[in-house]
């Protein structure tokens, strides 16, 4: 006869385990607790890890198997009728759809969420920064910030480190799309010491990403690649590759800035294949619109215009109203400039 296994403490071991970083053993650690739950029919613990598994998967870029994860702990919960737990998968499921910009879909799970967790405000303060993620998508940036203010209050009367984290990394991405840079730099070195206390090895490296465009808005390019070679690192170390292609547009921004034209092009050609290849597709839409705008600035007009078409017709699809505007808007100044001219870089 088999051996009773603690699943609750090898939970626990692989949610150290990703939570610093060493994914390897976290799937591991959940592959094993998959197979005892089931065993011994533990279904809230089974429930969990399926969650957890699928967004290991999801982090690896495997966005097929991230669903299939969900689908099933999304079954299992569903059968042990425990709402939380219903609403905690819904949510992680309406997040990755967010990663991917299927934003329909993105909200149907979300709605439903908010729904279940009503009564779990710790469940409802995640959910509301996902809704606030949408709502700024959408270009609704007002009810974004309502819904990452309610969600940031919520996380620290909890003394929820990590939910906090995410909360400030969400207003500081708020504060960027309005142009208050300086802010939103507040606000993403609050989410940096806050994912540090957490020892939320992700968070914390995506938070450095986005700090590092901020932080070249501000002229501070040097800084900005500091931060970025700090996400790298801590992006490879815990095989993070859907998150690969967006470290390497922002380096390319940089090189931009610095004048290496030759270089920031390679860089975005290959983020935009390894945007494709993970199916971050917000990220490929925003390589286009650096594209077009590196090739209008080095007098390609005729290849400017075709990637910002190209980013224009992504960001519309994916929901994303505002970079859909904001790019129509330089197609159009653009294409005013009359006749194509062409030049190498």
């Amino acid at each position: 006869m088999d051996s009773w296994v603690d699943t609750a403490a090898l939970m626990t071991s692989a949610r150290v385990f990703e939570h610093t970083g060493a994914l390897r053993d976290a799937e591991a650690a959940y592959d094993a607790v998959i197979v005892s739950a089931a065993r011994q029919d533990e279904r809230a613990v089974l429930t969990e890890a399926f969650r957890r598994r699928a967004v290991l998967a999801h982090q690896a870029g495997d966005s097929a198997r991230a669903r299939s994860g969900l689908q099933q702990s999304y079954a299992v919960a569903t059968l042990l009728g425990d709402r939380r737990l219903m609403a905690e998968t819904l949510n992680t499921l309406g997040g990755l759809e967010l990663e991917t910009r299927n934003l329909a879909a993105a909200e149907t799970a979300l709605a439903e969420a908010a729904t279940l967790a009503r009564d779990d405000p710790a469940v409802l303060a995640r959910v509301s920064q996902n809704l606030g993620i949408v709502a700024n998508i959408r270009g609704d940036h007002a009810a974004a910030e309502a819904c990452y203010a309610r969600s940031l209050e919520a996380y620290e009367a909890l003394a929820d480190a990590e939910g906090s984290a995410i909360a400030r990394h969400n207003l500081g991405m708020l504060a960027a799309d309005r142009g208050d840079y300086l802010q939103a730099s507040a606000h993403f070195s609050a989410c940096e010491r806050l994912a540090e206390t957490s020892g939320s090895a992700h968070l914390g490296a995506l938070c450095l990403v986005n700090h590092a465009e901020v932080m070249l808005a501000l002229g501070r390019t040097s800084e900005a690649r500091g931060a970025l070679r700090a996400a790298e690192r801590a992006f490879e170390m815990i095989e993070a590759r859907f998150d690969a292609p967006d470290v390497l547009r922002v380096i390319a921004l940089c090189d931009r800035a610095d004048g290496l034209l030759p270089q920031a092009e390679a860089r975005l050609v290959q983020a935009r294949e390894l945007a494709r290849m993970t199916d971050a597709r917000l990220t490929e839409a925003e390589v286009d619109r650096d594209l077009g705008r590196l090739y209008a600035a080095t007098g390609r007009l005729a290849q400017a215009l075709a990637a910002l078409r190209d980013a224009e017709l992504a960001f519309a699809a994916l929901g994303a109203v505002g970079d859909a505007a904001t790019t129509r808007r330089e197609l159009a100044e653009l294409a005013a400039h009359g006749p194509e001219t062409e030049r190498g870089v």
